[in-house]
């Protein structure tokens, strides 16, 4: 794999949502780093983020983007601004798909707004595999495949939707350039509290905790039919530095090796796995999820059925892109750092047991956890 060239990164400013979470995370230890020639990361957050690297180096602004009032604070946080990554996005609380929606679409709307009166020359939107048709059958797509996202799934509908945004605002806009990114599922060991809180629940992620490789034991146990990827957020984070460094347009779909079905995870984790019907663990899941015993919606499941795998050939051609982990250790590793409560600092990403606090102390007093 090539290394970026970073020439069009000298002197760059560059502006991103969400920058304190998985994704966004992994991308500020490149853009922070001595030789980035980087000039300037802003990092916009609804809570401060820990002290120390790679968040010293970044000028923070605060707001939540489902609020109206977080307009004042876009137009500061984008003057000037050469290129914004929109990594934000919230997965909790599923119960409330309004309120998901309000951040996820609307506030892609607002932010897509602001960068283009700013005078923004890139535009980066985080999107995802979730926002793809169903009906691939297993086989992998390219990025011509329907992003009509998947019905039943409120993540898949707001992806599809918030696609609909950026290309509203952007796709006829000359001077500015429209990355849209659509990433298999992006993982790292440092993500692993955060994650499980998100979709275990306190029941299922304590359970995992207490009894260390019960998650790798249990889950491909019963799993369902599926296709599915992986990729690191390190790798994640590379592309994204190459679409920066090449201002490169149009989609790319990023994932690593191999594709998985339900009896390879199995393998990988040295069990066995016992097929269920889909049908059967989506009713399950269901009445889990309206008994308040999970916070995962049932759509999950159906994007975990019936997302298509993905084909990768454009980043790799356009961007020199190759993800350097496997799909199958990445998610090794993960379950691993997810039965110990792995995490890292700061309100999102904070191990388990640790107090979900702001650096400074306050007990951070905004609803529901978000993904960025």
């Amino acid at each position: 794999m090539a290394e970026p060239t970073r020439d069009r990164l000298q002197g760059l400013k560059v502006a991103v949502t969400g920058a304190s979470g998985n994704v966004g995370t992994a991308l500020l230890r490149r853009l922070t780093a001595p030789d980035s020639g980087v000039a300037e990361v802003r990092g916009l957050v609804r809570r401060n983020p820990a002290a120390g690297a790679p968040y010293d180096d970044v000028r923070w602004h605060l707001a939540d983007l489902g609020e109206t009032r977080s307009e004042d604070v876009l137009a500061r946080f984008l003057d000037g601004v050469d290129a914004v990554v929109h990594l934000a996005w919230a997965l909790q609380p599923g119960r409330q798909p309004e309120r998901l929606h309000r951040v996820n679409v609307d506030g892609t709307r607002r932010l897509a707004r602001a960068a283009a009166a700013a005078g923004v020359s890139h535009f980066v939107h985080m999107s995802s595999l979730g926002a793809y048709a169903a009906g691939a059958g297993g086989r992998k797509v390219a990025e011509d495949w329907p992003t009509t996202g998947i019905p039943s799934a409120q993540y898949s509908r707001d992806k599809s939707q918030a696609e609909l945004v950026v290309r509203e605002v952007f796709g006829s806009r000359e001077g500015t350039t429209l990355t849209v990114v659509r990433p298999t599922l992006v993982l790292q060991p440092e993500a692993g509290s955060e994650i499980g809180r998100y979709f275990l629940g306190p029941l299922l992620f304590g359970a995992a905790r207490l009894l260390p490789g019960s998650v790798a034991r249990l889950l491909p146990l019963t799993l369902p039919s599926v296709h599915v990827q992986f990729v690191h957020a390190d790798d994640v984070a590379d592309a994204l530095e190459r679409m920066l460094d090449r201002h490169a347009a149009g989609p790319f779909n990023l994932a690593a090796e191999p594709v998985l079905d339900a009896d390879a995870i199995a393998r990988t984790f040295g069990t066995v796995r016992v097929p269920v019907p889909a049908f059967a663990l989506r009713t399950a899941l269901s009445v889990a999820f309206h008994a308040h015993l999970v916070p995962t919606e049932p759509g999950w499941l159906d994007i975990g059925t019936q997302a298509p795998a993905l084909d990768t050939s454009r980043a790799r051609r356009l961007l020199d892109w190759a993800p350097s982990h496997k799909g199958d250790d990445v998610l090794e590793q993960f379950v691993a750092a997810l039965g110990r409560g792995e995490g890292a600092p700061g309100p999102l990403l904070h191990p388990a047991g640790g107090p979900e606090r702001d650096p400074g102390g306050d007990p951070a007093n905004t609803p529901g956890p978000r993904a960025n």
